[in-house]
C-alpha cells in the first residue's frame, strides 16, 4: 500500500497539554509529531489485536491472576483500581 501524506490538526488543545506532550515526546527521544504518530500506530495495533484475538485468549492473564479468588475479593480489587482513575477525572 502506497503511503499518502495526511495532515492532522488538533485545535483547542490547552497549552499545558501541548507542553506535556512535548516533554513526554522528548523523554522518549521523539518529536511531538513522532510521539503522536506512535500513539496512533499503537492504538490501531491494539484495536486490530482486540478485534482478531479470541476473548478467551485476551482474558487468560486475568483468569490466571485471579485464580482461586472469590467474587467479593475480585470486586475489592476492581474497586481499589478504579478509585484513582475516577479521582483523576480520566474517562476511558
Amino acid at each position: 500500500m502506497a503511503a499518502t501524506a495526511t495532515f492532522l490538526r488538533v485545535d483547542d488543545l490547552p497549552p499545558r497539554q501541548i507542553s506535556a506532550l512535548r516533554r513526554k515526546a522528548r523523554r522518549m527521544g521523539l518529536t511531538a509529531q513522532g510521539y503522536v504518530r506512535q500513539l496512533i500506530e499503537d492504538d490501531l495495533a491494539l484495536d486490530r489485536k482486540a478485534q482478531t484475538t479470541p476473548m478467551s485468549e485476551l482474558a487468560a492473564p486475568f483468569r490466571k491472576a485471579m485464580k482461586g479468588l472469590g467474587d467479593a475479593e475480585i470486586d475489592r480489587i476492581v474497586d481499589r483500581t478504579r478509585r484513582p482513575v475516577q479521582r483523576s477525572g480520566h474517562k476511558p
